[in-house]
C-alpha cells in the first residue's frame, strides 16, 4: 500500500512539472480533482488519478494533462468567445477544429505530446467505431487533426472522412488546407472557420448532432419529411434540456472530451456548466425574464485584476480589519475543536459486551456483587460536505461591511478546509450601473414594453470548492477594488449557485447568503414593477427550500432578511458577522 502511494505521488509531481513546463506560464498551478479536467482561471484541474488507472489508462492520462497544458498556452478564452453563437450545433463544430488546431499546434513543437495525444485519438476512433451514430463534431476533430499533422489516423477513421467530405465536397482539401495556414493564428483560424460555416450551410442546420445516415439521406428527404424531423428535433431538445446550450458563451474547449474518455480515466463525470442561469428542476419562473443574457458573465477573481493590484488590495483589506483578527480567528478554533471532536472516536457504555469499560471497576470493588461494564466504539456519520459561501457584492456594503464579509469568509475556509470539508466563495453583482449593454440594446431596439431584467450580470468566483485556501487569498482583496461592486440581482445568483452545488458529488449542501437586504438595480425596476426582483427572489427561495436538494441560510447585515428566507439571522454590527457566520455553522453542524 505504501509502494503504490509513493507511486502515485511521484507520478502526480511528475505530471504537475511536464503540464507547468508546457503551458509556459509562471502563474499556472496544477490542482488534482474527482471532477473532470478543467481549467480555472490561472488553475488546471486534472482529474485525481488512481493506481489502477494509471496501470490501464496511461495514454490518456498524459494525453489529457498535455491538452490542457496547450489549451493555456495557445488559446485565448477571450477571442474564442466573440466566435461563440446562439447555435449549439455550430459551437460544437467550432470547439473541435478549435482543439484540433490547439493539439496540432503543440505536437509540431513537442514530439511526446503528438505521442500522446495521437494515441488516444486513435483509441478513441477505434472505440467510436462500432457506433451507429456519429457526432459531426467529432468528426471534424479527428480529420482536423489528421489533416494539419498530415498524419493517417487509420482505416477507423474513413468513416469520419467521409463524414466530412459529404458536407465539403469538392472543397474537402482545400478548406483545410486553407486553416491549416492559420493554424499560428487564432484569431484568423476563427475566422477562417465561421467563414466555412456559414458558407457550407451549418447554421441552418436545427439539431445537436447529425449521424453518418443522416447525412448520406441528405439529397433523399423530402420538403414534408424534413418538416417532421425538425418538429421530432424541437420535442427531443425540450425533453432533453441538458444537450441545450443556452449560452454559448460559456462554453469552453473542455466539453468537447466525452464521456467515454471520463470513464476510461476511472472517475465519475460532472456535468458541464454550459448555463450560467438554467430552471431548477422542472420548475419554470413564468413571469421573470432577462431581456438578453448575450452580455451576462461568470468569472474569476483573478481575471478582473492584475496579480499585484490583487496584493496590495489584499495587503489594505488586512490592515483594516487586523483588529478584528483576533476574535474571529478564536471563533474559527473553536468551531475547528467541536467539528475534530465529531469526527473522532464516540462510544457506547453500559453494554454487556465488548471493551472493558476500566473507568467503572470501582464500582465491582465496591461490591463485588455489580457486574462488568463494557463498551464499544459508536460509528457517527459525518456526511461529506460541501460549503457554498454567497456574497453579496452590491454598492450598499462597500466599506467596513464587505470588508468583514471577506476577512470571516477566508478564515472560515481555512477551518472548514481543515476539518476536510470543501468551501467555494462566490459573488454576484452587474457589469455596469444603470443597465450597460443590455440596456443599450433595449433602446436601440425600440424600448420594448416589459423587457424583464435589463442589466449585465456579473458572477465572481473567488474559490472554487477544490481549490486550496491559499490559491484564493489574494482574490479576496478584489472587494476592495474601486467599480467592482454595484448592483444586485438576488435570485439569478441564487439560481447560479445552487446549480454549482447540486452537480458535486458531496452528500450534504451548504449554501451560506450574506447580503445587505433586498435586490436592487435600478435599470430593471425603472421599466418592470416595482416588485419585479423582489418577487423572484422570493420565487427562487420557496423552490430551494421546498426541495430540500441543499440547506439555505441567510445573514442579514442591518437589514431583517428572514422575510425571505425561513432560516436567517440578521446583524446590526458588521464586527458580529465573524462570531454569527460560524456560530451558525456549529449548530449545523451539531450531530444529534
Amino acid at each position: 500500500m505504501l509502494k503504490n502511494e509513493s507511486i502515485l505521488e511521484e507520478f502526480k509531481k511528475s505530471i504537475t512539472a511536464t503540464t507547468k513546463s508546457i503551458s509556459k506560464n509562471k502563474k499556472v498551478e496544477i490542482n488534482f480533482t474527482k471532477e473532470i479536467s478543467s481549467i480555472d482561471g490561472n488553475i488546471i484541474n486534472l482529474t485525481e488519478p488512481n493506481i489502477e488507472s494509471i496501470k490501464k489508462n496511461l495514454t490518456y492520462i498524459r494525453a489529457d494533462a498535455d491538452s490542457l497544458a496547450l489549451e493555456f498556452r495557445f488559446h485565448s478564452k477571450e477571442i474564442h468567445n466573440n466566435f461563440i453563437n446562439n447555435s449549439g450545433f455550430v459551437n460544437e463544430i467550432f470547439n473541435a477544429v478549435e482543439q484540433s488546431r490547439v493539439e496540432a499546434k503543440g505536437s509540431i513543437f513537442f514530439k511526446g505530446i503528438k505521442s500522446n495525444i495521437t494515441k488516444r485519438h486513435l483509441l478513441d476512433i477505434k472505440k467510436n467505431s462500432n457506433k451507429e451514430e456519429i457526432k459531426i463534431s467529432e468528426a471534424f476533430k479527428y480529420v482536423a487533426y489528421e489533416k494539419f499533422l498530415n498524419l493517417d489516423l487509420g482505416i477507423y477513421n474513413e468513416k469520419n472522412r467521409k463524414i466530412i467530405k459529404d458536407k465539403l465536397g469538392k472543397d474537402y482539401e482545400k478548406v483545410f488546407s486553407d486553416l491549416k495556414k492559420s493554424i499560428d493564428n487564432q484569431k484568423s483560424f476563427g475566422s477562417k472557420i465561421k467563414k466555412y460555416l456559414e458558407d457550407y450551410g451549418f447554421f441552418d442546420h436545427n439539431e445537436n448532432t447529425e449521424t453518418t445516415e443522416d447525412i448520406n439521406q441528405d439529397n433523399e428527404i423530402k420538403d414534408d419529411q424534413n418538416k417532421n424531423n425538425e418538429d421530432s428535433n424541437k420535442n427531443n431538445d425540450q425533453n432533453n434540456p441538458s444537450k441545450t446550450e443556452s449560452d454559448a458563451s460559456a462554453l469552453d474547449l473542455q466539453q468537447t472530451i466525452s464521456m467515454e474518455e471520463s470513464e476510461e480515466i476511472g472517475e465519475e463525470s460532472s456535468q458541464d456548466e454550459i448555463e450560467y442561469f438554467p430552471k431548477i428542476g422542472n420548475i419554470i419562473i413564468d413571469d421573470y425574464k432577462s431581456y438578453t443574457k448575450n452580455f451576462d458573465e461568470v468569472i474569476n477573481a483573478e481575471e478582473l485584476s492584475e496579480q499585484k493590484e490583487l496584493e496590495k488590495l489584499r495587503y489594505n483589506l488586512d490592515r483594516q480589519v487586523f483588529s478584528f483578527l483576533p476574535l474571529i480567528t478564536k471563533i474559527a478554533n473553536r468551531l475547528q475543536r467541536k467539528l475534530l471532536a465529531q469526527q473522532n472516536r464516540n462510544w457506547d457504555f453500559n453494554l454487556e459486551e465488548g471493551y472493558l469499560d476500566t473507568s467503572r471497576l470501582s464500582r465491582i470493588i465496591a461490591n463485588p456483587q455489580n457486574k462488568l461494564s463494557y463498551k464499544q466504539e459508536k460509528e457517527v456519520e459525518f456526511k461529506d460536505t460541501v460549503v457554498s459561501l454567497l456574497i453579496d457584492n452590491s454598492g450598499s456594503m462597500r466599506g467596513r461591511p464587505i470588508t468583514v464579509a471577506a476577512l470571516c469568509s477566508d478564515i472560515l475556509v481555512k477551518t472548514l478546509e481543515k476539518c476536510l470539508i470543501k468551501t467555494e466563495i462566490l459573488g454576484f453583482t452587474t457589469k455596469a450601473w444603470k443597465g450597460g449593454k443590455s440596456r443599450e440594446k433595449w433602446i436601440k431596439d425600440g424600448k420594448p414594453n416589459n423587457p424583464g431584467r435589463l442589466n449585465d450580470l456579473r458572477h465572481i468566483v473567488y474559490k472554487s470548492a477544490d481549490s486550496p485556501s491559499r490559491r484564493s487569498k489574494k482574490n479576496l482583496g478584489l472587494l476592495l477594488k474601486e467599480g467592482i461592486l454595484k448592483e444586485n440581482i438576488d435570485g439569478e445568483a441564487l439560481i447560479w449557485a445552487n446549480n454549482r452545488l447540486i452537480n458535486r458529488q458531496e452528500k450534504r449542501k451548504i449554501l451560506i447568503v450574506i447580503s445587505d437586504g433586498a435586490p436592487v438595480d435600478d435599470s430593471t425596476l425603472s421599466v418592470n414593477p416595482g416588485n419585479y426582483l423582489e418577487r423572484n427572489l422570493r420565487d427562487i427561495i420557496n423552490q430551494l427550500e421546498n426541495k430540500k436538494d441543499i440547506e439555505l441560510i441567510a445573514i442579514g447585515i442591518g437589514h431583517d432578511v428572514s422575510r425571505y428566507y425561513s432560516k436567517a439571522i440578521t446583524i446590526m454590527d458588521v464586527d458580529q458577522l465573524g462570531e454569527a457566520l460560524l456560530n451558525e455553522l456549529s449548530e449545523i453542524f451539531q450531530i444529534n
